[in-house]
């Protein structure tokens, strides 16, 4: 497969939030979490606040007049409440940073949808990458657990077109330059988002 040229959209966002996910990865009970020593109340809180980011961002998403059959196909938040109903989970309120997040996406109205693509490849890009390590580290953490639909996206030849799929859809979007700039700035401030939901979730115990 050739590799995206270096200004196209899958690779800008791909470089300029590079150190925003490595600090993802390292805050609040995401570091738990990869670490193995987030415990089940904290993965459930976790999985509570995605759920209400996922509501919101399908929902915005559901707006578009022309929505790629593929968003449909990744879509997450039936597989997040059925994870939550397997743990049992008791209603948890989202942290702040979750409510700003949620908030965010149904503000850009058409004007500015094209800025959503941020989030699309935030989550479910991360989803069908980093997700896939975490459904093995949940399933060793938390055996019996039935739980990790929110990471099932089929065998691992799925997974992979699945990928592909999404990083040519990005790499097909018609943008000016300032809007590939938008979604690019605002692709880095997702991820700085996520890092205080994170780092919340933890505070919140």
């Amino acid at each position: 497969m050739l590799e995206p040229s270096a200004d196209s959209l899958p690779q800008r966002l791909k470089s300029a939030t590079r150190d925003g996910h490595a600090r993802a990865e390292r805050s609040g009970v995401m570091a738990q979490l990869l670490g193995g020593t987030l415990g089940l109340h904290g993965y459930t809180a976790l999985l509570a606040n995605l759920h209400a980011l996922y509501r919101a961002l399908e929902s915005a998403l559901r707006q578009w007049p022309q929505r790629p059959p593929l968003l449909d196909t990744l879509a997450r938040s039936a597989a997040l409440e059925a994870d939550l109903r397997a743990l049992g989970a008791a209603s948890v309120l989202p942290v702040p940073a979750t409510l700003d997040y949620a908030a965010r996406l149904p503000a850009w109205g058409a004007a500015q949808a094209h800025r959503l693509w941020a989030h699309v490849y935030v989550r479910y890009l991360g989803d069908l990458h980093g997700g896939q390590v975490l459904s093995r580290r949940v399933r060793g953490l938390y055996a019996g657990a039935d739980a990790v639909r929110f990471y099932d996206f089929g065998d691992d030849v799925t997974v992979r077109r699945l990928r592909e799929a999404l990083r040519a859809q990005l790499g097909s979007l018609v943008l000016s330059r300032q809007q590939a700039d938008e979604v690019v700035a605002e692709a880095v401030w997702a991820f700085d988002a996520h890092c205080r939901i994170f780092e919340q979730i933890q505070a919140a115990g």
